[in-house]
Parts: structure tokens; sequence; C-alpha cells
């Protein structure tokens, strides 16, 4: 049996510098700031647009949870967690009711629509809405590196159909100066990412890529933006034991933002209740309303559904206050025991580990 070609992966773009070279006039004119001396040196006035390379612009820690580790010391350790979507590729088949299966608008369409743009490092939470806000993850300068790719990224098919999705979404995003613009204002792209260079780097990304089937993109990007509040309910349901209380993404720090947001409806039913009784209190006292028994047998009906309701709405806000309130002080509880064992048993680790290499080193001298 013939065995199946293996398929080298390659960036889904042609070979650029990053950052850019500048021109000769421009590197006369600014040889003072990267001439190497030991004198004082220059103050710049705006050090966030200064170009970097794909290497500088990696964050200078990382780590879930407790775990830390420095970037440049496991960068492909560093990569598997940036570009990670497995949380949402969990619920793909379900992502129907948090969006469709359409590209994202561009960045002035949002502006339009008032949405509010929030940061967000997690790729997994990339354009992502609720309320008028779209989180949205910045566009790192190792992201357009083609030799970075190459080293990092390609050799592993999952983080490049991650990768590969990422910049298809900006594709989406920026598809005018005007939206250049507002990326930039926002802090979205490279700093060195001009108007001619974007047209350029859309122009190839697409010669490369299937627009119309996304073959080779993590199916993720088969949906644009999509509703938070609803990926939100899909966990709770779909993982029940695990994520009732939290769902996806918890974004509550105090109680009253969760009662406010999740029970402000019940305001308005309690309005509404209010009006009808007051009506039927109107009605017992006006003829011929008040001989009716018909009506008043309703209003009598009425009146005790309401307190009856007042009722169980207090008693079922009381309990998932409480089940809330235990539910996260037994999180913490247990957070906090986790950590501690976990550096408890780390700190064993380093003085076995000093013990041997003194040990070794004694033998040595020996």
């Amino acid at each position: 049996m013939a065995e199946k070609p293996v398929t080298t992966l390659k960036p889904p773009f042609e070979p650029c510098s990053i950052p850019p070279e500048p021109p000769a006039s421009f590197t006369a004119s600014h040889a003072s700031l990267t001439a190497a001396n030991d004198g004082p040196q220059p103050v710049l006035d705006s050090p966030s647009t200064l170009p970097l390379t794909a290497l500088d612009s990696l964050p200078t820690i990382a780590g879930k949870r407790n775990g830390c580790f420095l970037v440049e010391d496991d960068i492909e350790g560093f990569i598997t967690d940036d570009l990670d979507l497995g949380r949402l590729n969990r619920i793909h088949t379900h992502l129907w009711m948090a969006g469709r299966p359409l590209r994202a608008r561009p960045l002035h369409r949002y502006q339009m629509m008032s949405f509010q743009v929030l940061y967000t490092q997690q790729m997994d939470l990339h354009l992502l809405q609720f309320s008028n806000r779209l989180l949205l993850k910045p566009l790192p300068e190792w992201l357009l590196d083609y030799e970075f790719w190459e080293k990092y990224i390609c050799p592993h098919p999952d983080l490049h159909e991650s990768a590969w999705g990422f910049l298809l979404s900006y594709v989406w995003l920026i598809t005018t100066p005007l939206d250049l613009r507002m990326a930039h204002e926002h802090f979205l792209l490279p700093s060195f990412v001009t108007w001619h260079w974007w047209k350029k780097f859309v122009k190839n990304f697409c010669g490369k890529t299937d627009m119309e089937t996304l073959d080779g993109i993590n199916k993720r990007y088969h949906f644009g933006d999509l509703r938070l509040g609803r990926i939100n309910s899909i966990y709770r349901i779909l993982f029940m034991s695990t994520h009732f209380v939290r769902g996806y993404l918890y974004g509550y720090n105090r109680y009253v933002v969760f009662f406010q947001r999740n029970f402000s409806w019940i305001v308005t039913v309690f309005v509404f209740f209010s009006l009808l009784l007051s009506a039927m209190q109107v009605g017992v006292g006006v003829a011929p309303l008040d001989s009716n028994e018909a009506f008043l047998r309703v209003s009598y009906g009425f009146v005790v559904f309401s307190m009856v309701a007042c009722m169980v709405v207090l008693a079922l806000v009381g309990i998932i206050f409480v089940v809330i309130f235990f539910f996260n002080m037994g999180s913490a509880i247990s957070h906090v025991k986790k950590a501690a064992q976990s550096r408890k048993q780390r700190r064993r680790e380093r003085k076995l580990e000093q013990g041997t290499s003194n040990t070794t080193g004694f033998d040595a001298d020996s």
C-alpha cells in the first residue's frame, strides 16, 4: 500500500522583513538613535510605537494559573497556549447559536454600531461580543514574520490552522484606510504597518488562502464574531457539572453586577404586575365590576398568584446567591490549598536537585 505524501506546511504569505527596512535617508537621519555608545541615550517620546522584531514582540512571562515561565526559554510552549482554541472547538457544532458563518465586519462598521473595543490576549476570546463591547486580540509582530512561522508554527498543524485563522480575522477587520487608522488608534497592529504594506500583504495572503472554503483554517474562523452570552449559556448547559456557575467566561467581580445583569428583567415584570393590580383594585371599587363575581374571582386569584410569585422569586434569588457564594468560597479555598501544595512540592524538588548537584560536585572534587 502506497504511503500518503507528507505535506509540508508553509506560511500563508511571502517572506518580508519584520519590521520593514527604513529608507536610506531615514536611516541616516536617525543614526544617532541606533548607534551604540556608552553615553546617555535620548528619551523617546512614544516608545510604544517603536517597531519591534518578532522575538522582541514576545511577552516577558507566560503560564497558566500558578505556572510561570520566561517566554524566551520556551517559545513553543508559549505559542501553544497563545493560539489555543480548544474551548471553542469543543462546542463547534453548537456555535450556530452564537453567530452566523459569515466573515467579521470591518472595524468601522463596529464603530457605526457603537461597539467599544476591549483588549484581550486570549485567542479563544478574540472576536467575541457582549452588550456593546467587542473583544479583540492585537496582532503581534511575530505572526507576520515568515521565518518565525517556519521555525515555530509550521511544524505543528493545529498551530498553523489557528494562526492562519487569526490572520484571516484581521483581513476581515481591516479593509479600508479608515479601518487601518482605527486599528492603530486602538494599538491592534504593529506600528510599522502602513496602508501600502497592508494592501500588499492582504493580496499575498488571499493568493495563498481559499477565501470561500477556508480550507486549512481552524474551524472557529468559519464564523465571524460570536455572542459571548450565548457561548456562556452553551457551556452552562453542556457542561453543567463543571461550568454551570462560571460558564465560558465569568465576568463578574461583584455580586451586585451579577444580579443587575441577570435579574434586572424581574423589575420589568413586577412593574406590569403592579399596573394590573392597581387596575383591578380600581375595578373592584367601581360599578358594575364591584358586583361582578367572575371579575372578583379573577382579581382574587391574580392577587394570590402575585404574592406567591413574588415570594418564589425572592426565594430563588436568595438560593442562587447562597449557592454562588459558597461555590466561590469553596473554589477559593481549594485554589489556595492546591497552590500551597504545588509550591511546597516544587520547593522539595528544588532542594533535591540542589542536593544532587552538590553531591555530584563533591564526588568530582574527590
